[in-house]
């Protein structure tokens, strides 16, 4: 018996297989480091792809001055400041953006925060009394 293929049933399999071809396309083209958001077009997107990643490495990557970490954060209002996840999406303000290439996983090894500068560093007394602190002592009578 010789099976034939009506109209609809070939419709049906061009239409699957046109789908198929566009979600292949997505996933090929969406993984690019930093893409425009479609929805606003004032933003560049930078998606978090290690731990550790921070605001203020991602401001001084992208904008050049990790002080911008404040904008980042009100731009980014659902977004935790302290605790960025992997795949969290940071909107960074096009106004912003001197460098728009994808942040190497290199700099978070090489970004460093300095200390406020209303902290004053640890002196040696300060050091020997914590080091003191550490050690065991016996409660009681000596």
């Amino acid at each position: 018996m010789k099976r034939t293929l009506s109209v609809p049933s070939l419709l049906f399999f061009f239409a699957g297989l046109l789908c198929l071809a566009c979600l292949a396309g997505c996933a090929v083209f969406g993984e690019t480091g930093g893409e425009v958001d479609a929805t606003r077009e004032d933003v560049y997107v930078h998606t978090v792809e290690w731990s550790g990643e921070t605001l203020p490495m991602i401001a001084q990557w992208y904008t050049g001055n990790k002080d911008n970490w404040k904008i980042l954060a009100k731009t980014n209002p659902n977004i935790s400041s302290d605790r960025l996840v992997v795949d969290d999406q940071i909107l960074i303000p096009f106004e912003l953006v001197k460098n728009n290439k994808k942040m190497p996983k290199e700099f978070l090894s090489t970004f460093s925060v300095k200390s406020p500068a209303g902290l004053k560093k640890s002196s040696s007394k300060t050091k020997q009394a914590v080091e003191k602190k550490e050690e065991f002592q016996p409660y009681g009578p000596k």
